[in-house]
């Protein structure tokens, strides 16, 4: 690292960025600039020929990937960083499962709704009734994760790495110890897998004479919770589904097993003190065995999520890992010098961290006469009021700074929200549901995802419901699954009049010729790319008529000499063709393409892609457009996902190695053109056998109905959309945000949502904060396949502190507020009760709540208020309340 590269560190900070060799701990406090460094050390390891592909930033929320990721674009400036890896440890495992073909294609991520409302199905409940109800949802979520226990347990993961093991309660443990008795068999591991896997059949042990009732109501739950989570993952694997566990185990799986997964010699962890040991052991299993540098980023004073399985000894093992290799960074460069002492010492006496390890600071301000004060009140209601006037008073003394109140419960959110209202004071509520869970905008983010993969299962049953073209989510998949199984999708009802894609397809292969063609391009830009080998061949019913054309174009725009890590074998023939002057302008290749296809139907493998970037080639160089040609186009890529739903790729290299068929996928257009050839007559023959079967489905009286209204629902939409899909839009507006209002106001007039209160929030966000790369292309297609990813885990606290927000005024509970930062800070209710709350059973969860706490205070940068009550009113009558014990190291700090 040059001198010039590290005035913006300080001294503890640059040792940090220049680590390597081994595994190393940093220790930090909040403010101590962890995200500037964790960008700075990719910057440094770079400069010291570190690949950014052999590269791993992991973090604990999305939204710390994305802070991470445009950090990192303020630092370094070098286009092929794009190829580093960002994102919490689900998201990595959700990219390696899917872009290494290592599920099924067709595969869908569930959520905990999706998950509850598959096990409703099973137990004849309403999903919507158990949603609804937090007492019900426990006990499906208990069931859920007991599925994740078993299968563990069946793969011998080590107990250690066990998600959920609280799900495996003691009564639960007497009740199969109870089962092995009666069955004379032995009780381990083997036999409760066994159990689990054939639980009906062992019920009629909970009516053997010896076993009293008590003993008779554990067997008889046991077995009906494991028969419910055997039904719960046998219907997931049926129908290739993963929920968000099952991304972490099936990575661990194959990580195990398999020695040709890609390791990464270059590693940093973000929030370690947060993850869980199954993550841990993910990251353990990513690292290279050879010369690893592996870099955790903790803070034990910020250890709140023991409710996700996070354990603080995490840390401690971590210590005894990177012993010898320990950092801490020593300078907090946010708070002033009063908020730092409030925090240290509270550091200090409650949570008993060394002084020497807490930082300082340079930011020697002094504390005003309202910068920390204690706000008492006769009660909770008053105190909701004067919270309520205070954090109005603070926002017209400044109305740039920002002021956050921060709660221990949704319910504590919701009641002091209702009071800012009568306030007229605008504010934003983080807390409760999720606005990205609501139904209404679920189903906004689903048309969107079908428009970017007409195969997404879980989008397609969430339009299906959302639309009421279905009364339930589980009749909704059912009827999903069955137009996958008869080779069809939801977009054949919408496109199609009692046809099929793949019956269009075989229609047009028996009767008329078709032409099979492929391109090589410049790039993968469908708008600015061109098109330097256009192959194509004609076939009638299989067989070839005529010879093939395979032309070569000349182009201005560069060709890359690799492919990735492979040579591009256009590279040196494109050259030899432009020495040898038998390259054809664009006009004349052009041309010569449309003349040979005539008025046949096209057909390619990804052949959206090939018939686009010739459209808008046709438009550049001929000023025509494919549209007023009369060519339709089929793609080979979607035959086959609708034709063989159970592969894992569909890359055309990947489908003759599987069909054993003739070809080979060589990146030249003429070869990859013969390929698909065979594949062509590998997709008529399976459509013979399918296509009867379509249409006795379609034409079926119980069927029709169905159809009809989901057309109805839907069917306008859809087609308008999908019709701008390749649309470069001039509009000053995202081609994304215009295709969101479009259905917002679609599903508006035809009375499928109601007004979304917060909708503005999510279109600002997208627009300022989340579509701003300029080098995509203002077109639906590109911007859905850019960002399609992170849309879907987007969260209303990634709001807080956007460029798009403009409320000043927040409410959040403690949990969603960590790792934001606020001026200003009111902790709501902090009495003896709350922190520590008085439902604690042990000193670990009033050692957590001390932590929370901490969190609470520790988001404020300016001004810090702590508010309490004196008293509180239940049906037993008025107690009187103390403030919180965990104040009494800093109280003398306030006013």
């Amino acid at each position: 690292m040059k001198a010039n590269d590290v005035h913006s560190l300080d001294d503890s900070q640059i040792p940090v960025v220049r680590a390597d060799n081994g595994f190393h701990l940093v220790l930090a406090s909040p403010g101590c600039g962890k995200t500037h460094i964790l960008a700075e050390r990719i910057k440094y390891a770079h400069g010291q020929g570190v690949k950014y592909e052999d590269m791993l930033c992991l973090t604990f929320t999305n939204r710390a990937a994305r802070e991470m990721i445009n950090r990192i674009a303020s630092v370094v400036d070098d286009a092929e960083v794009e190829r580093l890896q960002v994102g919490n440890v689900h998201h990595f495992c959700s990219r390696f499962l899917f872009e290494e073909n290592r599920v099924e294609a067709d595969t869908s991520i569930i959520d905990d709704e999706e998950a509850i409302s598959i096990i409703a199905d099973y137990r004849n409940e309403s999903e919507e009734g158990v949603i609804g109800d937090y007492n019900r949802s426990k006990v499906y979520q208990e069931i859920i994760f007991f599925s994740h226990l078993m299968y563990q347990m069946e793969k011998a993961h080590p107990w250690e790495y066990y998600l959920h093991p609280e799900c495996f309660t003691k009564e639960d443990r007497d009740a199969v110890k109870l089962i092995c008795e009666l069955q004379r068999m032995e009780y381990n591991e083997r036999t409760v897998v066994y159990i689990y896997h054939n639980a009906q059949q062992f019920l009629d042990d909970a009516d053997a004479p010896r076993i009293d009732w008590k003993s008779a109501n554990n067997i008889r739950r046991l077995l009906w919770k494991m028969y419910y989570a055997s039904c719960y993952e046998q219907y997931k694997t049926e129908h290739h589904l993963l929920d968000f566990e099952d991304l972490l185990l099936v990575t661990y799986d194959i990580y195990s097993k398999d020695a040709d997964c890609k390791r990464y010699p270059w590693i940093q962890v973000d929030e370690v003190q947060d993850l869980n040991a199954m993550q841990l052991a993910i990251i353990d299993l990513l690292t290279s065995k050879d010369n690893p540098v592996v870099m955790y980023l903790g803070d034990e004073q910020q250890a709140i999520f023991s409710f996700m399985g996070a354990k603080l000894e995490t840390l401690t093992f971590l210590k005894m890992r990177c012993k010898g290799n320990i950092h801490h960074l020593l300078k907090n460069h946010r708070s002033p010098s009063y908020l730092l002492d409030v925090f240290n010492d509270f550091a200090e006496k409650q949570l008993k961290i060394d002084r020497e390890l807490l930082p300082i600071t340079d930011n020697e301000l002094e504390a005003q006469p309202n910068d920390l004060k204690i706000l008492p009140s006769d009660n909770i209601e008053a105190e909701m009021e004067e919270i309520a006037g205070t954090a109005l008073d603070l926002f017209k003394a400044d109305k740039s700074e920002t002021t956050a109140v921060i709660v221990s419960s949704n319910a504590d959110a919701d009641k002091l929200s209702r009071v800012m209202m009568r306030y007229d004071l605008s504010h934003f509520k983080v807390s409760g549901r999720d606005l990205f869970d609501t139904p209404s905008v679920k189903l906004l983010m689903a048309h969107l995802n079908v428009l970017g993969n007409e195969h997404n299962f879980l989008a397609w049953t969430r339009i299906l419901k959302g639309t009421k073209a279905f009364d339930s989510n589980a009749l909704a998949r059912r009827f999903v699954y069955k137009l996958k199984q008869l080779a069809m999708s939801p977009t054949d009802l919408l496109l199609y009049d009692k046809s099929t894609y793949v019956a269009d397809f075989l229609q047009t292969y028996r009767n008329e010729d078709i032409i099979v063609f492929d391109t090589e391009t410049t790039g993968l830009n469908v708008f600015e790319d061109d098109i330097i080998e256009i192959a194509a061949i004609k076939i009638r019913n299989g067989e070839i008529i005529g010879e093939p054309l395979d032309i070569y174009i000349e182009t201005s725009r560069p060709i890359l000499r690799k492919l990735g890590e492979n040579e591009n074998p256009l590279y040196d023939l494109y050259h030899s063709k432009l020495r040898n002057g038998a390259l054809l302008s664009p006009q004349e290749g052009l041309k010569k393409f449309l003349e040979y296809a005539g008025n046949a139907t096209l057909l390619g493998h990804n052949a959206d892609y090939d018939y686009n970037i010739l459209d808008f080639n046709l438009r550049r160089y001929l000023d025509i457009s494919m549209k007023d040609c009369p060519n339709g186009y089929f793609d080979s890529l979607k035959l086959m996902r609708l034709l063989e739903r159970n592969l894992v790729s569909y890359k055309l290299e990947s489908l003759l190695e599987r069909f054993n068929l003739v070809g080979e996928n060589s990146h030249q257009a003429i070869d990859d053109a013969k390929a698909t050839v065979s594949l062509v007559r590998l997709c008529a023959q399976k459509a013979e056998t399918i296509v009867a079967q379509q249409t006795a489905f379609l034409n079926h009286p119980k069927v029709m109905p169905y159809v009809g209204k989901f057309r109805s629902a839907y069917q306008e939409l859809y087609l308008s959309a999908f019709s701008k899909l390749y649309l470069l839009e001039d509009n000053a507006k995202k081609a994304l945000i215009l295709a969101l209002e479009d259905a917002y106001q679609y599903f508006q007039q035809t009375a499928v949502i109601s007004e979304i209160d917060r909708l503005e929030y999510i279109l600002r966000y997208l627009d300022m904060d989340m579509l701003v790369d300029e080098h995509i292309p203002n077109a639906l297609v590109e911007q859905i396949g850019s960002y399609i990813m992170d849309i879907n885990t987007l969260k209303e606290s990634d709001f807080c502190n956007s460029r798009s927000i403009r409320e000043r005024v927040y409410v959040t509970t403690v949990h969603k507020a960590k790792g934001l930062e606020f001026d200003n800070v009111i902790v709501f209710d902090a009495v003896d009760g709350r922190y520590p709350n008085a439902y604690n059973k042990n000193k670990k969860s009033d050692e957590e709540d001390a932590r929370k706490f901490y969190v609470a205070i520790s988001r404020a940068k300016r001004r810090l208020y702590i508010a309490y009550s004196l008293s509180t009113t239940s049906k037993y009558g008025t107690h009187a309340k103390e403030l919180t014990p965990f104040m009494l190291p800093i109280e003398h700090h306030f006013n």
